[in-house]
């Protein structure tokens, strides 16, 4: 096998080329399986050399990988070698967030209504625009809200994975749902910066999540300054994959409020996730670009989930769009919990915010008995559609004009002396063109 030669170069080259880390993704299980399992004392030397370079190998549904340190004169032949699909550079993940601290047929006897609900969820509840009032420094109607849920299914026995920066599990609003899985950063369990307990209080708090009987399971991929890699976050991938097949037949979603530029081999590791069985959903990004120049966002396996603005219902200025994005969820000034004890509740903006809202609404489907391949389709078939300005997704090609509801049938509140703010057209078309 002629790819081999180049294998025998390595010790040498190592010598004057610094090495730089790289994930490898073979082609095929029997690929990654032949090179992890050379016989013969020729190519034992060479995965010798490897076994002291390699950082860690990756296996769980078709997906197979290593990442290993070598020297940027080897990645080009590595990319030749027949066992190989494709070589990346370990690339950086951030969280998505911008920190800003300012119908499925339920049964309506079981209809639960939350009163004081948070904006975001009761939008999710309701086809129609909530009020509100910018003239008021805090928001008037604040505590008048409701959310409308099916108190049959809740997320029970479905785990939601938050691969983020942690978990403050402890929380009260948790009421000992939040579980450790697994420490990705080498910083130990917990939450450092309170992206992942926010995006986990959508989710599945008491007060602030959507589904309110869910099991979160803390992967933690991201550190304390909300940065990760391609290495972190598909460990933690791997892990939510694994642990989900020995938990006992539960319904599994993972929450993705992280990305980086476009990525091929994070977008199979989502496509092998959801092979394995698990619901995978991704924040668009918060770059005001189309969402197909990101990973994981443009994996098509997964359930994209762009932010809009509830106050106006308006696409959110920050939040990319474009044809691989699925749906909209409230992404601005969303509140939900801080990570730690004394804290009260913030909010926080981003596409991060909107991910977890469709997270625990795909945990209460799969809780209702909806197939796990068939989740995206039920959202997007519940979805309000034609709610943004059209002439406003003119700049915005292919995106979608839907908005997640959750299904629930009834009819929305109704608030006497009411403002609903509307979009300034012509200054929003204006901002849309400076943009492009």
């Amino acid at each position: 096998m002629r790819w081999v030669f180049w294998l025998l170069a390595a010790s040498f080259l190592t010598q004057s080329s610094f090495a730089e880390e790289y994930l490898i993704r073979f082609k095929t299980p029997d690929a990654f399986k032949l090179f992890m399992n050379f016989k013969s004392a020729r190519l034992q030397s060479i995965k010798s050399f490897f076994d002291c370079k390699v950082r860690r190998t990756f296996s769980f549904g078709s997906f197979r990988a290593l990442s290993i340190d070598v020297p940027r004169d080897l990645v080009d032949r590595i990319r030749r070698s027949p066992l190989v699909a494709e070589v990346v550079p370990n690339i950086q993940f951030v969280a998505y967030d911008e920190h800003d601290f300012e119908g499925w047929n339920f049964n309506s006897r079981f209809i639960r209504r939350q009163r004081g609900a948070p904006r975001h969820l009761s939008r999710l509840s309701r086809r129609s625009q909530l009020p509100y009032d910018f003239e008021e420094e805090d928001d008037n109607y604040e505590g008048s809200f409701n959310y409308y849920y099916d108190n049959k299914h809740r997320g029970d026995g479905i785990n939601a994975y938050i691969i983020d920066t942690g978990i403050y599990k402890e929380h009260a609003e948790f009421g000992g749902r939040a579980v450790f899985g697994e420490d990705l950063t080498g910083e130990g369990p917990g939450d450092g910066n309170g992206h992942g307990t926010h995006v986990a209080g959508i989710v599945g708090s008491s007060k602030y999540g959507v589904a309110k009987d869910i099991t979160l399971v803390e992967v933690k991929a991201l550190t304390a300054k909300g940065q990760g890699n391609l290495t972190t976050v598909i460990s933690a991938m791997e892990f939510a994959v694994n642990h989900c097949r020995s938990s006992e037949g539960k319904g599994c979603v993972i929450n993705l409020s992280l990305g980086a530029i476009r990525n091929s081999v994070i977008n199979q590791a989502v496509k092998a996730a959801h092979e394995a069985g698990i619901v995978v959903v991704v924040a668009a990004g918060n770059s005001n670009i189309n969402a197909c120049l990101n990973s994981p966002a443009s994996a098509p396996e997964a359930i994209t989930v762009g932010a809009f603005d509830d106050r106006t219902d308006s696409i959110a200025k920050f939040s990319n769009w474009g044809s691989c994005v699925d749906i909209f969820a409230p992404g601005v000034r969303v509140k939900s919990l801080a990570s730690a004890p004394h804290l009260k509740p913030i909010l926080f903006s981003g596409t991060s915010m909107a991910s977890p809202s469709i997270t625990g609404l795909a945990a209460i489907l799969l809780d209702e008995g909806v197939p796990y391949d068939k989740i995206k389709d039920y959202i997007l078939k519940m979805a309000t559609n034609d709610v943004f300005q059209r002439r406003t997704l003119v700049f915005k090609p292919g995106t979608p004009n839907r908005v997640a509801f959750n299904g629930v049938k009834k009819n929305d509140d109704k608030f006497s002396n009411a403002v609903y703010p509307v979009v300034d057209l012509d200054l929003l078309i204006e901002d849309l063109k400076d943009s492009q």
